[in-house]
């Protein structure tokens, strides 16, 4: 291990050990005093306890703290709502255990420094997965020709534009969440702000009373990068702020241009590589450990694990024996099933591999992507009933519309249609100036991008939201194709989602013209930030949906309608100019609506039911 890698990891233990020894003097377990030295503010901790029940071999009073004292290095959640807060203002104290009296001299300075340092060590928790980021960025640094005090230096500066990339499969998500999670990072704490996300204008905020620097992370994957055009305005607010900009990839070509031209620093590296494995057994086993077993090590298959496999086979406390073993069988677990995706196994067993590279994902997607679009062509040609079946890479259905028949008899039930509604007022005026605006379209005198074709209908379940859209597929004599947001998120992975998305908008042109009816769409949730648990997931899955819908805007012959009982759920970009732009409420039918309502379902057998209702006095 170099200087810089060493470096890097002594002071992610540095940081986790006064996380620690903080946390210990807010539950009462040490005292801290402050005093002045060269100018700066120095911490002196001390124990609360009485340190004689130490016995100076480290080994054994590291057991007897997490014995006796571990409720005292847990954060807690007081009143049960589950967000970390101030520690309670009294600790149940072990009988045995008195406290260490204030001004108290009579131990020696060196079993209050060893009281300390065990009650340090006791608390915190070694993360490998974070051992191996950092690696791999002293790796990058070292390969790009970029020092550390080059790196501080910049971090000091306000709006440094930073891009990094490291091949290895989930390092994209996990350097953010070690920078906002760790103190690692000088001039933090961190919190990062997708740059799909509502940007804010502060250069800090406030997370559980204590400042945080923001800084804005700019999405690479293609299945949440912005918008040229989007990517352009926040980066123009968040420079102008002076806020920091963090670009990660793990892939070659991730980084949008607008970032890879005007970044201060570059960093690339390898990812995952049997150097970096021996660089972490030895800061996790030491140095002896590890020249031990290098001969085993470089029999490893590096470039087929990801960071999960690092963290899932080396945990300390088991033998590196055992951890360089688990690490050679998954690798070889991996690189078996990549070879069984390639061959074209998709048969869905639980063996299936979540850990395929980007590109590997990337060329899985199109190929799936240009498949689904396949099968919905044959689908939507072999379709000539009111429905065909639900198709296999989208789950959505296609409804054909029904004819009219003018010559039925009376008794036959009507055909639904929005000229037959009653109650959905703006809706049905909506409905109806469509028709008049499709037929022009057809005609060829009126083009696609002036008329209303996106409409967002909201309003309590049983108002009829479905019904209309039915009815609509009636009325303009155009097919329906259904689906809802339940539908898209029965993919297994995030990349089988976001496929179900684009295969359905795509047989949705293949049907063109047509109306897609999307129900439930609040499920799509809204964009979090990217301190939020699992905020990739659902960003990419919004991001994607708005994609999608700009590209329905300008495909011809797709009328796009959302339907939700919570609008107040759905993100604000999804209802923005160009999206679902008109929203119209249907509210729950009043007494002339319910009227009219039930003549339309009883048809002609209402003169049947008034004459009866006559006859046994219902007219008085």
């Amino acid at each position: 291990m170099d200087r810089l890698s060493s470096f890097l990891i002594r002071r992610l233990h540095h940081v986790e050990r006064r996380s620690v020894r903080r946390l210990a003097v807010r539950s009462g377990l040490l005292k801290m005093s402050t005093a002045i030295v060269n100018a700066h503010i120095v911490g002196r901790f001390t124990p609360a306890f009485d340190p004689s029940h130490l016995t100076g071999d480290t080994a054994r009073d590291y057991r007897w703290v997490q014995d006796h004292l571990a409720s005292f290095l847990i954060e807690p959640t007081p009143g049960g709502s589950g967000r970390r807060g101030a520690a309670p203002s009294t600790l149940t104290w072990p009988e045995f255990l008195l406290r260490y009296p204030a001004g108290d001299e009579t131990c020696d300075q060196p079993a209050l420094a060893n009281a300390v340092s065990v009650i340090a060590a006791a608390g915190s928790v070694t993360n490998v997965k974070h051992m191996a980021i950092l690696l791999m960025v002293a790796s990058a640094m070292k390969a790009s020709g970029i020092t550390l005090r080059h790196l501080v230096g910049l971090l000091r500066q306000p709006a440094p534009v930073l891009v990094v990339q490291v091949f290895a499969e989930g390092f994209e998500r996990a350097l953010p969440q070690l920078i906002e999670n760790t103190d690692v990072v000088p001039f933090g704490p961190y919190t990062g702000v997708s740059s799909e996300f509502a940007f804010v204008d502060d250069l800090w905020l406030w997370e559980n009373n204590q400042p945080r620097r923001v800084f804005l992370q700019i999405a690479v994957a293609e299945t949440s990068r912005p918008s040229r055009a989007s990517l352009r305005g926040q980066l123009l607010r968040a420079l102008a702020n002076g806020t920091p900009v963090l670009a990660v990839s793990e892939t070659h070509h991730g980084v949008p241009d607008q970032v890879d031209l005007t970044c201060d620093v570059r960093l690339i590296g390898p990812g995952i590589t049997a150097f970096l494995i021996a660089d972490l057994l030895e800061a996790v086993y030491g140095l002896d450990a590890m020249v031990h077993h290098t001969d085993a090590i470089s029999n490893i298959e590096a470039e087929a694990l990801t960071l999960d496999d690092l963290a899932i086979a080396i945990r300390p406390g088991r033998p590196i024996q055992w951890s360089i073993d688990a690490l050679r069988g998954l690798a070889i677990l991996n690189r078996g099933h990549i070879k069984a995706d390639r061959d074209g196994d998709s048969d869905g067993s639980s063996h299936r591999r979540a850990s395929h590279s980007s590109s590997e994902r990337n060329d899985r997607s199109s190929r799936d992507k240009r498949g689904g679009e396949q099968q919905s062509s044959q689908t939507s040609k072999q379709s000539n009933g009111k429905g065909t079946p639900k198709d296999k890479s989208t789950g959505a259905e296609v409804i054909q519309p029904e004819q009219g028949n003018d010559s039925a008899s009376l008794t036959a039930q009507p055909v639904l249609r929005v000229e037959t509604l009653t109650g959905y007022g703006a809706a049905s005026d909506w409905a109806l100036a469509l028709k008049v605006d499709l037929a022009d379209y057809l005609s060829g005198n009126l083009p696609w991008s002036q008329m209303s074709t996106k409409l967002l209908l909201s309003g309590p379940p049983g108002t009829g939201k479905t019904t209309f859209a039915r009815a609509l597929c009636n009325t303009l004599q155009i097919p329906l194709v259904v689906t809802s947001v339940s539908t898209w998120l029965q993919g297994e992975y995030l990349h089988d989602v976001l496929d179900r998305l684009s295969n359905t908008f795509a047989e949705a042109r293949a049907q063109a013209p047509c109306i897609l009816f999307i129900d439930e769409i609040d499920g799509i949730g809204q964009r979090a930030p990217a301190s939020r648990s699992y905020s990739d997931y659902w960003n990419a899955c919004v991001n994607k949906l708005l994609e999608l819908l700009d590209g329905a805007m300008k495909t011809d012959g797709v009328i796009v309608v959302g339907a939700t009982n919570r609008p107040d759920q759905i993100d604000e970009a999804i209802r923005r100019s160009g999206r679902l732009e008109t929203h119209i409420e249907i509210p729950r039918p009043d007494i002339p609506t319910l009227a009219g309502i039930l003549a339309h379902h009883l048809g002609s057998d209402l003169d049947a039911v008034v004459a009866s209702n006559t006859q046994i006095g219902g007219d008085r």
